[in-house]
């Protein structure tokens, strides 16, 4: 009779485990939105060691006047893709600034600007924070066989929580007709 309770209790623990974690998931994957940022996988080791690839930044939009030299933006580069690196200036007048990843540079250690500026208007927003390495679950989730997984994965958990509980029932009935 322990033996089941110990393993119905295994079981249980589990299935919360497992709710808890994907509802952080989905919190730090998708509830950012609620909070007016997005969320946005690092690809690229140029701003390594602040942002590891496989970060996840989260951005906030901001208004170009409310942006400072030093901050890290993510901006539009063509289509869907983006990048994150950290102002080096700001010209107002022609609305454009001025861009550097921190980890590209010269032979002699200095930092390599980027070669082209970005136009307030490709700014998606400024890194509010980060989650080093959060990202690969984020690519793997976002695609349709993670998200599958994952609900698989908290179908099984309940089912076994089912399981264990119904087992559990039938002990104490099995028990109660002794």
């Amino acid at each position: 009779m322990k033996k089941h309770a110990t393993v119905a209790k295994i079981v249980s623990i589990f299935s919360t485990v497992m709710l808890i974690l994907a509802l952080l998931l989905a919190v730090a994957f998708g509830g950012c939105r609620l909070f007016g940022m997005k969320a946005l996988v690092i690809t690229s080791g140029s701003m390594i060691p602040k942002y590891p690839v496989g970060s996840i930044v989260y951005v906030r939009p901001v208004a170009p006047e409310n942006l400072s030299v030093g901050d890290d933006i993510t901006f539009r580069i063509s289509g869907d893709s983006t990048g994150t690196h950290r102002i080096r200036e700001i010209d107002a007048e022609n609305r454009q600034v001025y861009t550097y990843g921190i980890n590209n540079k010269d032979s002699e250690g200095n930092p390599i600007n980027d070669a082209n500026p970005v136009d307030f208007d490709y700014i998606v927003g400024r890194v509010e924070f980060s989650l080093p390495i959060a990202g690969y679950l984020f690519i793997l989730f976002g695609e349709t066989g993670g998200k599958l997984f994952i609900l698989g994965l908290l179908l099984f958990s309940l089912l076994l929580d089912r399981v264990a509980g119904s087992k559990k029932k039938y002990n104490r009935t099995r028990r109660a007709q002794e």
